[in-house]
């Protein structure tokens, strides 16, 4: 059990039909319970459910964690099992199924198991105490690009969502996440079964962060000398857990590591700092940077302390300032791949601008363009991908030979015939992915070679940005030098169930192309959509400032971004989304 919640259990009537084979028979479904695990809004970055009921008691809160919630989770384990079986034609079976520190981690890794091994998987777990496979999310995700005999990856998170809840992010032969027509057969499979067979699981167990730390340092080797970092004292607070892989690699670099194992919930470094706890640990540690990071590691923020004072930063200002420092004093070209709500305040010492809906679904499909790699064509289909012209106006792509064109377009404006890009693939929430981009003339045939010496991670990996900007501050670069501060970036969200979710969106879309009056604003809407001409997010745009809206994918809400006078900002999004709300739903 967790540290901050216990939870209560319903008794599972299971039916014995043989030495370590069982079978649960399932209850029909509500129609709210298929909405859940089969929703109106797919998902961007798999499926998540609150899991644990919570009541009140003697003014505290108890947890509860009845039999239809976790059939839930197990009727999706069972579609997942069944769809990969197709898939590969009953060959190869084995799976890799790792946790976050959620307190429910363990009777799901348990039941997740005893499923996949009645279907005939090889169970594989990460090296942990007896009967627990943690590793964080983007360390799983890479795991089925860096282990070639394992194709299929289950990570049981909900990130920084409630402890009462818990998801399943589900990786097929690629890092990308989930989505498009696969997600939804499984969905839809999910909602027809009966009854369910367990058998019990005797895993093999494997190192994967080993693998993903000596993955990120030659990575890094080939960006910037990791040198400072030695005998520099780093304090981590992990928010839930303890962070391991990451630690260690930290460690492993010479870091002096000071970890912070208080537990918060919901484990959210980008809404909750403890800045007094944060200032004694460091003053104790003469520590002058601290890492935050969430359940499962992909959303993070930094603590610092500069001149005396300290500084919270978080992934769009951290990211940003990165990019800048990179290309301004250490010459790297960088491909900005960048979801179209991220901040903005690094595109102008890009070499080229990509822009991308929210989530990896998108940005994985732009890696795989560029490096030549033949994507399904339904995740073609539901990604909205842009790259800006030399006018900075957005060019619609579909394929990968526009995209190709524009590099090649601006080597040759350039007299460049072979590059290494530093690609960067990132969203404002703290995924951020690293890779490097060769492109080559071949001065015979006259045409251009792209490749790249790395496996190729395309959901969010953002340890080796933690390690580099870590690596900057410490040699004496100052974030809030490298960024803009003119102008700030924040994003917050309005409640919305899925219906309303829909509604916003369709209610709007008669503001495409024209003007729209927003207090003493008028905003030009611009909206943007897939491949298939589903609209996605909406963009108001004024004369000093930038703001977008979209559903989100991993929570009943709309999710609002805005980018305009650091003044003035917290005014104008309160507003915007107020319009919205009043209006539109």
């Amino acid at each position: 059990m967790g540290n901050l919640i216990d939870y209560e259990m319903e008794d599972i009537e299971l039916e014995q039909l043989e030495e370590g084979i069982k079978v649960l028979k399932l209850p029909e479904l509500t129609e709210e319970e298929k909405s859940i695990i089969n929703p109106i809004v797919a998902p961007t970055s798999g499926l998540r459910i609150q899991l644990l009921d919570i009541e009140k008691k003697d003014n505290k809160d108890k947890y509860i964690l009845t039999n239809r919630k976790l059939f839930l989770f197990l009727r999706v384990f069972k579609a997942i099992s069944q769809k990969f079986k197709e898939m590969k034609n009953n060959q190869n079976l084995k799976i890799l199924i790792v946790t976050d520190d959620r307190p429910s981690k363990q009777i799901l890794l348990n039941y997740c198991s005893q499923i996949f091994t009645y279907d005939g998987y090889e169970i594989y777990y990460q090296i942990d105490e007896e009967s627990k496979s943690r590793v964080s999310s983007p360390y799983g995700a890479a795991s089925v690009a860096l282990y070639d005999e394992i194709k299929l990856i289950i990570v049981l998170t909900a990130s920084h969502n409630d402890l009462s809840w818990n998801g399943i992010k589900v990786y097929i032969d690629y890092p990308i996440p989930l989505s498009g027509d696969l997600f939804n057969n499984i969905s839809k499979k999910a909602l027809e079964f009966k009854e369910i067979y367990l058998k019990s699981t005797k895993p093999i167990l494997i190192d994967a962060e080993k693998k993903n730390n000596e993955y990120i340092k030659e990575l890094l080797s080939n960006i910037l000398e990791i040198k400072i970092l030695r005998g520099k004292n780093i304090v981590i607070w992990p928010y839930l857990g303890k962070a391991r892989g990451i630690v260690n690699l930290f460690k492993e670099y010479g870091a002096n590591v000071i970890l912070i194992e208080e537990e918060i919930n919901p484990p959210n470094p980008i809404t909750i700092i403890r800045e007094e706890k944060l200032q004694s640990v460091m003053t104790q540690a003469n520590s002058n940077i601290a890492i935050l990071l969430d359940a499962d590691r992909d959303r993070i923020a930094l603590y610092v302390k500069q001149d005396g004072k300290y500084f919270t930063y978080i992934p769009n200002e951290i990211y940003s300032a990165m990019h800048n420092i990179l290309a301004t004093e250490f010459n790297k070209k960088i491909i900005n791949v960048r979801t179209i709500p991220t901040d903005l305040r690094s595109d102008h010492t890009s070499f080229l601008n990509i822009l991308t809906g929210v989530g990896y679904k998108h940005l994985g499909v732009i890696m795989y363009f560029l490096l030549g790699i033949e994507v399904d064509q339904s995740k073609i289909d539901t990604a909205i991908l842009y790259f800006e012209d030399e006018n900075r106006q957005l060019i619609k792509i579909n394929h990968a030979a526009p995209l190709r064109q524009q590099i090649i377009k601006l080597m040759e404006a350039k007299n460049i015939e072979k590059e290494s890009f530093l690609m960067v693939y990132w969203e404002e929430s703290g995924g951020h992915t690293l890779n490097i981009l060769n492109v080559s003339k071949n001065k015979e045939a006259g045409d251009y070679k792209f490749t790249t010496n790395f496996a190729i991670i395309a959901d969010k990996y953002p340890v080796p940005a933690l390690v580099l900007i870590t690596e900057l501050i410490c040699r004496g670069y100052i974030i809030s030098e490298a960024i803009d501060w003119s102008i700030k970036g924040i994003n917050r969200t309005i409640h919305a169930i899925d219906e309303e979710k829909i509604k916003i969106m369709k209610n709007f879309e008669k503001n495409d192309g024209s003007i729209v009056k927003i207090g003493e604003k008028d905003y030009m809407v611009h909206a943007l959509s897939d491949n298939n001409g589903m609209i996605d997010l909406y963009q108001l745009k004024s004369n000093d400032s930038t703001l977008y809206f979209r559903p989100s994918g991993t929570g009943p809400d709309v999710r609002f971004y805005i980018f305009a006078k650091v003044e003035t900002h917290l005014d104008e999004i309160k507003r915007v989304q107020k319009y919205v709300k009043d209006n539109y739903v």
